[in-house]
Order: structure tokens, then sequence, then C-alpha cells
């Protein structure tokens, strides 16, 4: 799909959706942007030819008309309820696979010709090391068994229907604009008031993506015509989080004590998270563009523009 195609994108209102959006405009894409609710400031001011339609992803026939008139060639998923805190353990998960069901078989009867869905890092569980999708996914956590799940699911629909399908596993994503409950903005928002944010020992290594690079490879595995099965979409050069949180404060509070260790480390803590993305790069040529100091560099100045 080399030439401007009509993308769908759920989850428009997002940290993820939004850049997707920006990016495939930036591309010269005609896109419908999906949101919960009207009035999605993530994509206030954006240009090119887009148009936003509100949506409950819940109402399958609501669904079904949005597609129907988008007449997208490409629709990308990446609308999730509850990806953090207890809701990760709750029924709303059952809810996930239902909705991203009831979207495939929209995007089917409206004449996509691709669905690409968002999964995570969690489908895989604790390696403490790089992972491949080669490797086996042992999922520790309802949510993770959900999005995997919900890839078999959604992948033999759109085989049996003779579309393309391709799913991401998102590892760490960071930059201006994130939810701000998230380790990176919570920290940065707590030093740029001259606050220490409270620490685990930070010996954790952590792979993180600027949502730049992100939006950049959802889009390229969109539109590459072998663009199919799963692909890690991650920074593969994990960082120590204490050197992150150090970064921070040299940034927004140069000279403020840290102390680390005062958060113990949960008995499921992860120790090293990495996602080896060698095969979407050999795929489409992709390879992050912002590394991690520039990238927090950019998350520390959209605070202090905001102030």
């Amino acid at each position: 799909m080399n030439s401007p195609c009509s993308v769908l994108v759920t989850g428009a209102g997002g940290f993820v959706g939004a850049a997707t959006v920006r990016a495939a405009l930036a591309a010269g894409h005609r896109v419908t942007a999906m949101v919960r609710k009207p009035g999605a400031t993530r994509l206030i001011g954006m240009t090119g030819d887009l148009t936003v339609r509100a949506v409950d992803l819940s109402n399958s026939a609501a669904v079904a008309t949005a597609l129907g008139q988008a007449r997208a060639d490409v629709v990308i998923h990446t609308a999730w309820e509850g990806i953090g805190g207890p809701s990760r353990a709750g029924d709303i998960q059952f809810e996930n696979i239902r909705t991203t069901l009831a979207l495939v078989d929209a995007a089917i009867a409206a004449g996509a010709r691709k669905f690409v869905g968002f999964g995570s890092q969690a489908e895989y569980g604790r390696f403490d090391r790089r992972v491949t999708e080669l490797d086996l996914p042992q999922p520790t956590m309802l949510y993770g068994a959900a999005k995997l799940s919900t890839l078999h699911l959604a992948r033999q629909r759109c085989e049996a229907a003779g579309i393309d399908f391709a799913w991401l596993r998102l590892y760490g994503v960071y930059g201006p604009g994130d939810n701000p409950n998230w380790l990176i903005p919570a920290a940065a928002a707590s030093l740029a008031q001259g606050i220490a944010p409270k620490c685990t020992l930070g010996t954790q290594l952590w792979d993180y993506l600027h949502i730049d690079d992100a939006a950049a490879a959802t889009l390229a595995v969109a539109m590459a015509e072998q663009g199919t099965g799963v692909f890690n979409l991650s920074s593969g050069a994990p960082i120590a989080v204490r050197a992150i949180i150090e970064r921070l404060r040299d940034l927004l509070a140069p000279g403020l004590a840290l102390t680390f260790g005062e958060i113990p480390f949960g008995p499921a803590q992860i120790m090293h998270l990495e996602g080896d993305h060698s095969r979407i790069s050999a795929l489409t040529g992709w390879m992050p563009k912002i590394d991690i100091w520039a990238g927090l560099a950019g998350v520390a100045a959209d605070l202090q523009a905001a102030a």
C-alpha cells in the first residue's frame, strides 16, 4: 500500500492512537479517528483529511455503521479498556475480546484489506531477558491472556475472510502527552515541582520506545504488503529505571537529592524487559530514531513549556 489510502484508527483519543493518527495524516492518508467521546484533546489542531467519529466499541451496531461509512482499507485497533491497575485482572478484559472481534467482523464486512491489532509484552509473561516473537507466550495476568486470546481469535477470522492481519506487541512507550500515571510522566511531574519521587532501587532494565517511533513503526507495518503476523514493537535498548529518574532529575531539578529503595520490589517484579524488534526492522526498514536521552529531554521541555 504505497499510495495514500483510507485508514481507521480506534482509541484515537489515547496516547498511542493519537500519535498513529498524526503519523497517518502526515503520510497523506485519509483518516477516520474513532474515539469514545467527542472532544478528544489529543486530536485538536491536527491537519489533513481527518474525520472524527465518537463511537462506543461496546455498541456493535454503531461500530458496524461507522466502519461502513469509513470504508477503510486498513483498520488499526489501539483501543483497549483496563490497561493499568486492578482492571488488568477484571472482567473488562473479557469484554475487550468481544469488542475487538466485533470490530474485526465489521472491518471484514466493510471491505477492509488489513487489520492491525495492538497486543502487549504482557502476552509473553516473565522471561527476564531479550524476547523474540518465537518465544512461547506464557501470560501471568488476565490482561496478557486476554490480549493473547484476542490475537488468535482475530487472526483466525481475518484469515478465513482473506484479509491481512498484523499484531503489534507493544513494550514501554513514552513521550510528551503520555498518561500521567505511568512511571516516566509521573516522575517527571514530581521532579518539575521539586519533589523527589519515591522509587524502588531502580535496578530493573526496561525497554522504552518513544511515541513518535512507535507510531512510525505502526504505520510501516500497516502499509507493508508483507506486514502480517506478530511483531514486537520495542526499542530493543533497555535501560535501568534509576538512570531514567536521574536524567529527569538533571533536566528538571538539578542537584535535588534522590533516594532509591523506598519502595520494595513486588514478588512478581520483572527485572529485565526487552523486546527484539529485528522482525519489524527487516520487513519494513524501520528503526527507532529517538534515543532515550533525547526523548527524556523532550518530555522535560514539554513540561517546562506548559508550566
